[in-house]
């Protein structure tokens, strides 16, 4: 009876050692779909590579999570998370939120997508005119930042183009200063954000 509960003991942990994460499954299902090209299913394989897209996205949210600063000079990271979406075409999307005495900060990262790409968009809305009244262009770690803030609602947000296709964001809510959303977007490693993405 000993050695039967060590034998399966021994098996469980062999399988759970093998359970496939995200890499392997997406491999798999690449093959798969190689597989059904070959045999003419067209419409399987593209589920096949559907689902392998859908957990490289997933790695990809996992690394982009290393971005969202742990928080120093005050801000406390209160929690983070990551995940790909496909909100307005965005491939993976990266959060952190953050406090420092009773104001509170938003610091999402996107990637791809429209929400990847909207820092540009603001550019040219400023370019343009369509700037919101107290808006500025700001520079933050040699990338160029859009940055609204309405004193009397002591909030406002700070839109950095890094890059093509990323878009990082600080919003804050009772902050008596923009300067507060620049100095927290200095945490974020931008020059490696855009090299890795």
């Amino acid at each position: 009876m000993k050695r039967t509960l060590t034998i399966i003991a021994v098996l469980l942990l062999g399988l759970a050692l093998h359970a496939a994460g995200p890499q392997d499954e997406a491999i798999e299902a690449l093959d798969t779909a190689k597989t059904l090209i070959n045999q003419g299913n067209y419409a399987k394989a593209q589920q096949e590579i559907d689902f392998a897209l859908a957990k490289i996205n997933e790695i990809l949210a996992e690394d982009l999570l290393k971005f969202i600063p742990e928080g120093s000079g005050g801000f406390k990271l209160e929690s983070k998370s990551a995940a790909p979406v496909n909100l307005m075409g965005a491939n993976i999307t990266a959060v952190g939120e953050y406090t420092k005495g009773d104001s509170e900060f938003d610091l999402t990262i996107s990637v791809g997508g429209a929400l990847g790409q909207s820092g540009g968009l603001m550019g040219l809305a400023n370019m343009f005119g369509g700037m919101a009244a107290g808006g500025k262009t700001v520079r933050v770690s040699g990338y160029t930042g859009t940055q609204e803030f309405d004193e009397g609602e002591e909030s406002g947000t700070l839109t950095i183009k890094v890059g093509d296709k990323i878009t990082v964001i600080v919003a804050g809510e009772s902050i008596k200063n923009a300067d507060l959303l620049k100095t927290l977007a200095e945490q974020v490693d931008l020059a490696g954000l855009e090299k890795a993405y």
